[in-house]
């Protein structure tokens, strides 16, 4: 097994940017998610910015992204635009600019994070797309948010310490909505191909699963085998020294951005609704029993270690199929996934 494909997503629920190596954070790869898109705070939200994401937003995949050679800027194009089609953003802003600048807040499942606005012109530009006000926001504060206890399991008020073992230090997010990594299988991939009708087979479907690390598993795994898979190892071919741990954490339940079609901004016909076709079989996360499954959610270390399209990849600990999803690691006092402070009631958006 190998390392087939890396992603990273600037700016939650746009198009990603495909690479051949990406480097791990405590908060998942270099880049991903630092950005998320707000609706400004109203007297209703009590000071939060509601975000919006691809799920009820289809028209954000036509929003393409990509880097341009050194690594500091991100130009975002909206492919059916005529005009204003194109704009350039810092892919890592600078300190002195965000220091000046406006901060809101942000809920994600139940957990916050500080957003600061990358002001007015920024603005403008995606809200005249999007035909509504909206706001980008890079991630503020020290960086980071804790991961969500909701996203895991129901009315689980708590954000969740995790970590890959015992010797690296506890993962965080930025504004991912529920963990660091998301990780597919080439089996699965081409499982939800062949549901889809034969004329639309040709598609690249595994952008609509929106992975971080998808994974070749040429012909060793069955389809959905990655629903058993607890601990995996990488280990970089140009660097011998290097191993990376990677701890799965839960079969990802998904949702309608499933069904958006990326090539029209819109709901993609019913014949190719992959949320549908994949909940005829595919509901094997008890904690959310009416909802279709397809990856793992994941974290990974050491942070600085860089994953390289070619790693070898290797499974070093499996659970059971009859398991309840979070048995690859459990919330308990002492184990690598630990409830601490509580949030409090959840906040939508």
């Amino acid at each position: 097994m190998k390392i087939q494909r890396l992603f990273i997503y600037p700016v939650k629920s746009l198009r990603p940017v495909e690479v051949t190596a990406a480097e791990i954070t405590n908060e998942g790869l270099r880049f991903d998610r630092q950005y998320v898109l707000v609706k400004p705070p109203t007297g209703e939200c009590h000071g939060l910015c509601e975000h919006i994401t691809i799920k009820s937003y289809f028209e954000l995949g036509l929003f393409h992204c990509a880097v341009d050679i050194a690594w500091s800027k991100l130009t975002i194009t909206q492919i059916q635009a005529k005009e204003n089609r194109s704009i350039v953003i810092p892919l890592t802003p600078s300190p002195l600019v965000l220091m000046s600048a406006q901060t809101f807040q942000v809920s994600i499942f139940g957990t916050r994070a500080t957003g600061i606005d990358m002001g007015d012109v920024i603005s403008d530009y995606f809200s005249h797309h999007l035909k509504f006000r909206v706001r980008l926001l890079y991630i503020g504060g020290n960086g980071q948010r804790e991961i969500p206890g909701a996203a895991y399991m129901p009315k689980h008020y708590q954000a969740l310490s995790i970590s890959v073992n015992d010797k690296l230090q506890p993962q965080r997010l930025r504004f991912a909505d529920a963990a660091p990594l998301l990780i597919t299988s080439s089996a699965s991939e081409e499982d939800a191909r062949r549901r889809l009708p034969a004329v639309a087979q040709g598609e690249d479907v595994i952008i609509r699963f929106r992975p971080n690390v998808h994974v070749d598993v040429g012909e060793e795994q069955e389809p959905y085998e990655e629903d058993g898979w607890s601990m995996l190892a990488i280990r970089s071919q140009s660097d011998p020294e290097q191993e990376v741990s990677v701890r799965c954490l839960a079969r990802t339940v998904r949702c309608l951005s499933l069904n958006v079609d990326l090539a029209k901004g819109g709901m993609i016909a019913t014949n190719r609704q992959l949320y549908g076709l994949l909940a005829k079989d595919r509901r094997v996360n008890d904690k959310f029993p009416n909802k279709p499954v397809f990856g793992q959610y994941a974290c990974a270390g050491p942070s600085g270690a860089v994953l390289r399209v070619g790693d070898e990849v290797e499974i070093t600990e499996r659970i059971s199929r009859a398991n309840t999803p979070m048995s690859a690691s459990p919330i308990t006092p002492n184990g690598p996934v630990t409830p601490i402070t509580p949030y409090g009631p959840i906040t939508p958006g």
